[in-house]
């Protein structure tokens, strides 16, 4: 035996600033009525094969999806995630999506007094015993199990109805009531537990009861789940009014530049109701789309969804990008009249005879404080969400961001990170000529004549000051780092004009 050394030495071993704050994914999320979708969810898909198994091949889902993972780009990314949410556009009941079932029927019909438990809002039911002794089918068993649930008095259960899915092998249910109602399945009591054999267990899909919901709840529960997306849109099937379309725009335009908003409008005659009811929200992308069964209007989703903003150069102009479309503008009457109504369109031209066609132009509603680009804007997506990401990960991490200038250059430290990384993927643009009145403005905001030059030789100027405010909601005295960065955003080429001398 002997002292142990930590009475007089005692070490101990951790991990420093373990802590990463992750970005977000901007992939794109495509609201839909499908009933697949549970309600107030989403869910997630990293390939068309997953897509197509769960929405069936035939369904919009699918064709959406299987444009999108399609879509390579000009860089040789491609999307590598895709995410459906639910709109519940009118009142639904509680359902029961059934995984696809393993046994046969004949070792079904062994189970002569099957059980589960079955919650539906705030009444929970013991189901069965239930004899499948004398099923000749899976639509027997499905209406066995049907009759058991009838028999409690309770209107969710004694008028729902479950049916035996032959394409998916499965058994799906639906309350007897529309309305607010949660619901699970659970082990039954009193026989033999059959909640994972007829596809009710955990690998089933709930979808409870709900009311219609706005576009702007449905949004917002959305982003509150998860705000891992960069665009999104809504199905055909939806059905979306020109109202509703404006509500989901105006709730984007709330938000400053963290999503895109996709619209497509199918004819040239609507084109003037849309942009007279969506010009004034930033962000809102609407594409002509004249073709039925392709999805124009999906470009720019792909697009961002494709872009790596990790690579050196990696940020993408919208215009000139070609894709499996048809074109649905080919004069220049029709481009004119788009172009001032800025509604996108996948557009031809031709050189040498042939036809080429490509995506045009690349721009959005909203005010001219707005980004108007789809370049930058995505770009400007990324920067904020990535300074947020490093500044929470720094907060996070350090004992203490202390309120003096230890504490303003560790934030200026952890921007600095993000800047280089904007000027490697080309979110910041070195060089560009500066307009007087932005030469001026850059003046104003700084409060420095020579910042401009900064801006303009660098591509970007930064600082951070340490404050006190006080909090609204406890009205105590705090403080806060306000930085200020401003940038030469990236402006895409969308014509050339040449001019020949003849000596």
């Amino acid at each position: 035996m002997s002292i142990p050394l930590s009475k007089y030495v005692d070490i101990n071993s951790f991990i420093g600033a373990p802590i990463f704050v992750s970005g977000r994914r901007f992939i794109g999320r495509i609201f839909t009525t499908n009933q697949f979708v549970p309600t107030g969810g989403f869910i997630e898909f990293t390939n068309l094969t997953d897509v197509g198994t769960y929405f069936g091949t035939v369904s919009e889902e699918y064709l959406r999806a299987l444009y999108y993972f399609s879509f390579i780009s000009k860089l040789g990314t491609r999307p590598q995630m895709i995410s459906f949410a639910r709109w519940t556009n009118e009142d639904v009941p509680a359902m029961i999506f059934g995984s696809q079932i393993t046994q046969t029927l004949t070792q079904i019909k062994t189970i002569t007094n099957g059980v589960f438990s079955l919650t539906i809002g705030s009444t929970t039911a013991n189901i069965g015993p239930i004899n499948f002794s004398t099923a000749t089918s899976f639509s027997d068993v499905a209406t066995e199990i049907q009759t058991a649930i009838n028999a409690v008095v309770n209107p969710n259960f004694s008028t729902a109805t479950v049916m035996y899915n032959n394409q998916n092998t499965s058994f799906n249910f639906v309350s007897g009531v529309s309305g607010v109602a949660q619901i699970s399945v659970t082990t039954g009591s009193g026989g033999t537990d059959i909640s994972d054999i007829i596809g009710w267990g955990i690998q089933a899909i709930f979808s409870n009861g709900d009311v219609a919901e706005t576009i702007t709840d449905t949004l917002n529960n959305s982003a509150n789940q998860s705000n891992n997306f960069g665009s999104f849109i809504f199905t055909e099937q939806s059905n979306l009014t020109l109202d509703e379309i404006t509500e989901a725009a105006a709730w984007e335009y709330s938000n400053n530049v963290v999503y895109m908003y996709c619209v497509p409008v199918s004819t040239i005659t609507d084109a003037a109701n849309y942009y007279n009811a969506l010009q004034n929200y930033g962000g809102v992308a609407v594409t002509y789309n004249a073709v039925d069964g392709e999805f124009p209007e999906m470009l720019p989703m792909c697009i961002m969804a494709s872009t790596d903003f990790t690579r050196a150069n990696s940020v993408q102009n919208y215009m000139f990008y070609q894709s499996t479309l048809t074109p649905s503008v080919s004069d220049n009457t029709t481009s004119s009249l788009l172009d001032s109504y800025r509604i996108n369109y996948y557009g031809s031209t031709q050189t040498a005879g042939n036809q080429i066609s490509f995506y045009q132009r690349g721009i959005l509603f909203g005010p001219n404080t707005s980004p108007l680009d789809m370049n930058v804007y995505a770009n400007e997506m990324w920067f904020k969400d990535a300074a947020a990401a490093v500044i929470l990960q720094l907060l996070l991490s350090k004992g203490r961001v202390s309120a003096n200038r230890n504490g303003r250059g560790q934030i200026l430290s952890v921007l600095q990170s993000v800047i280089d990384q904007a000027l490697l993927n080309g979110t910041i643009s070195i060089d560009k000529p500066l307009t007087q009145i932005q030469q001026l403005f850059i003046t104003d905001i700084i409060n420095d004549p020579n910042a401009w030059y900064q801006v303009n030789g660098i591509g970007y100027w930064v600082d951070c000051q340490i404050s006190q405010y006080v909090n609204p909601d406890n009205n105590q005295t705090e403080f806060q780092a306000t930085y200020l960065l401003v940038y030469s955003k990236d402006d895409a080429i969308r014509r050339v004009e040449g001019t020949h001398a003849l000596i």
